[in-house]
This record gives C-alpha cells, structure tokens and sequence, in this order.
C-alpha cells in the first residue's frame, strides 16, 4: 500500500493527554510512510493564525479537538454532511475548494458500535455533555435510528440547541434536553462526551444495567471510571481509545486520498499496539 508523505497534527487546548501522535506514529510503522504528526496548543484568540501557519508549513490538514470544534467549522469552506448536521468538526484538510471538513468522531462512533454488533436501532440513548463530541454522538444516534436521545448537560441552552439541530436532520427520533444528572427515564445506550475521566476526575452519573452499552469518548492508559464501573456492572463497554483509534484511522484516509478501506485495515492492529504501549508505561 502506498501512502504519500503526511504532515499533520492536533490543534486545540489542552493537549497533554493527546494519544494521537502515539497512533500515527503506529499508523507510520505499519503502512511503512513517513507520517509526521505535531500538537499545536492554541486558544480562540490565536486559531486563524495558527491554521494559516500550518497551512504554510505544508501540513496536509489538521484534527480539532476541545474548545474549537464549532469555530473551525464556522471556517469551512466544504463541510461533509456529518459536520454540517452536528455543526463541529474534528478532521479537516487542505482542499482544491479551501478547507474541507469531516467529522470524523460521527464515523468512529457509528463505526465502532456496527464492529461490536451493537445496533442502536429503537432503543432509548442519554449522551452526557452537549459540545461538539455529544452532537457527534447524537448524530451517529439519531443516524442509526434510536429513538430517543436525550442530551444531559450543565449548559442547558446547548443541549436544547444540539437537541433542535438534530431533530431537524433525523425527524425519526426523539431529542431532548435534560440536566446533568441521573436520567429520569430508563436508557438501553449511554455516552459520555464529557472531559470527566480525561481532564477531569469522575464519571457522569449513569445508571447502566446488564446488557446496556456504554461508550465513553474520553480514554485513559487504565480505563476511565465509567468505563470500569459500567463493566462491573455488566454493561457492554466501548472505550475511548477504540473510537480514537478509528478516527484517527479515517483522519489519515482522508488526508491522503485513500479509497474506503485502505486504511481501516489498520484499526485492530494499532488499537493492540496501542494498549500493549499503554500497559508498558511507555
């Protein structure tokens, strides 16, 4: 298989728990390409500078992580239609129509729930956090036809926001806002798209029981407490690096023009590399 050269990297704040250039430097091994891979830590203030930089160092595009998701979409040039439906995005490149979205958490979660055999299909969701993460989750819901997902979050007025947004794109299923805090209402599918477990300590308050699937999209080397505790309790679990393995999988397909499959070939073999990385300390 044959990879062009990459330069990419990571903009966001903060970035001192990133795997991602641990997983491109993986990436990097198997495909046997030179992929350089950089984290570039920069507020609201700085960002358009920042992308006209690396613009000008010749990267072939970029991932977006907290807090800019929603402001780099607002500067897209071509968003795909996840993007364009969550209104955030986290891949983007340098494009013959300028720049050119994906959002690539939507793929890696819908991706990660068809290789587990979970199908959301008619069952009732409670995504905890109302950012760009948690539309994405919605949208990769409301996608595979749940029919209901109900958005906890502190910030009320993003939930209710994310949850007419997504209405509009998936008339199908129900969304709806709640606060942060046990669900009301029984839930067969939970997320967390929070920091809590990442850059945070805790865990959102869900309530699994045997047999429900809980997704986390924050990771730690060791697991993060939802994921530990949801397992104890006999859900079915997803972790975070699961899902950012498989984004940044999509990321690399998407910057280097790689027909569908290619790259996705590489999602099992790096997630063991990685874990095995992790359990070394390395």
């Amino acid at each position: 298989m044959y990879i062009k050269p990459i330069k990419a990297g990571l903009l966001g704040l903060p970035l001192s728990s990133s795997l991602s250039p641990a997983i491109f430097r993986i990436f990097s091994s198997l495909s046997g390409c030179e992929i350089k891979y950089e984290l570039r830590e920069c507020g609201a203030a700085e960002l358009a500078s920042v992308i006209h930089t690396v613009k000008s160092e010749v990267w072939s595009g970029f991932n977006v992580t907290i807090p800019h998701k929603r402001a780099v979409f607002k500067m897209l040039d071509l968003p795909d239609p996840a993007s364009r439906g969550i209104k955030a995005v986290n891949a983007v490149r340098f494009g013959r129509k300028g720049l050119e979205g994906l959002n690539t958490d939507a793929a890696g979660i819908v991706s990660a729930l068809q290789e587990n055999g979970i199908s959301p299909a008619g069952k009732n969701a409670v995504i905890f956090g109302a950012g760009g993460s948690a539309a994405a989750a919605g949208w990769a819901l409301g996608r595979a036809r749940a029919a209901s997902v109900t958005f906890c979050a502190r910030n009320g007025g993003a939930a209710l926001e994310t949850a007419g947004n997504l209405a509009e794109v998936f008339p199908g299923t129900v969304f709806s806002a709640a606060p942060f805090a046990v669900p009301g209402s029984p839930a067969g599918i939970f997320v967390n798209a929070t920091p809590l477990g990442m850059y945070a300590p805790g865990k959102p308050p869900a309530n699994p029981k045997p047999g429900d699937v809980c997704l986390d999209l924050a990771y730690a080397p060791e697991g993060t407490e939802f994921i530990k505790t949801s397992a104890l309790a006999g859900a079915i679990t997803i972790d975070g690096l699961e899902v950012l393995v498989r984004q940044a999988a999509l990321s690399l397909k998407f910057w280097a023009g790689l027909p569908g499959g290619d790259i996705v070939e590489f999602n099992r073999e790096a997630l063991r590399l990685l874990r095995e990385k992790l359990q070394r300390g390395d």
